[in-house]
């Protein structure tokens, strides 16, 4: 199993909120803060390396970082809710590690609570049901489990919505130059993943056309939008079962309609 991985990539973002913590003082919580990102990335790239996914670019942002594939979206629901919480693990050890570090007093006082703060400031919001953070991967996964392919990602983009407009009716946040900029980020990716919907969903069915998924589950539907991830599937046209194949034909090569 090959792994495509050809950089990483700082956000401009991130990079505008480097400059603004070493000229104001704050290097040691560029550091800590930096240091949980990357650990966090890494946990995924090595779930990656073992569960085979070909891994195209990280981008760092100021809340953490982004990790783009070059895969195809059938893969193992399992597979990839490992890979979507492996991040969290590996950030999780390292903060365990600096803990025991801290206790045999290998690490300040300082830096430590640094860590505490930076770390649980991550997870939490990392774990947010707000595309494209990992929570959001998770929620998603998870509603492929019960929900077709098609309302698993506009649940994932409903609740993503709400789920910001929560944050700014609760004021969750102190909002300061770096969380609205952190918001911005989001929002913008929330909104390409929007625009996105149509050219994922038909993906998500040509590959079903072009490859073959040994999966146990079979279904008898009578709409593509009722496909699911997980699942063969027969099409019901006209009392008549069309396998999915066959069925998804007329979308990918354009055979004339039912």
């Amino acid at each position: 199993m090959k792994i495509i991985f050809r950089k990483w990539e700082f956000h401009y973002t991130y990079l505008f909120l480097a400059i603004s913590f070493i000229l104001t003082g704050y290097f040691a919580n560029l550091c800590v803060f930096t240091s949980l990102i990357i650990i966090h990335e890494l946990g995924h790239i090595l779930s990656s390396l073992f569960l085979g996914f070909n891994v195209d670019k990280v981008i760092i942002y100021p809340y953490g970082g982004m990790i783009k594939y070059n895969d195809l979206i059938n893969k193992n629901i399992n597979d990839e809710l490992l890979l979507a919480v492996s991040g969290i693990i590996f950030q999780s050890i390292y903060y365990v590690i600096i803990d025991f570090l801290y206790q045999w007093g290998y690490v300040r006082g300082y830096i430590f609570n640094l860590f505490t703060l930076y770390h649980y400031s991550m997870l939490f919001f990392n774990l947010l049901p707000i595309f494209p953070l990992d929570g959001s991967k998770i929620f998603n996964l998870v509603m492929c489990k019960f929900f077709s392919f098609y309302r698993a990602n506009i649940i994932t983009l409903i609740v993503s919505l709400f789920t910001i407009l929560g944050i700014f009716i609760f004021n969750l946040y102190h909002f300061n130059y770096s969380y609205v900029m952190i918001l911005g980020i989001i929002i913008q990716n929330l909104y390409i993943y929007y625009k996105n919907l149509p050219f994922i969903f038909y993906k998500f069915m040509l590959e079903k056309y072009l490859y073959f998924f040994n999966y146990k589950k079979v279904r008898i539907i009578n709409d593509r939008k009722d496909m699911y991830r997980d699942c063969n599937h027969f099409f019901r046209i006209y009392d008549k079962l069309y396998p999915e194949k066959k069925y998804l034909s007329k979308f990918v090569i354009k055979k004339s309609d039912w």
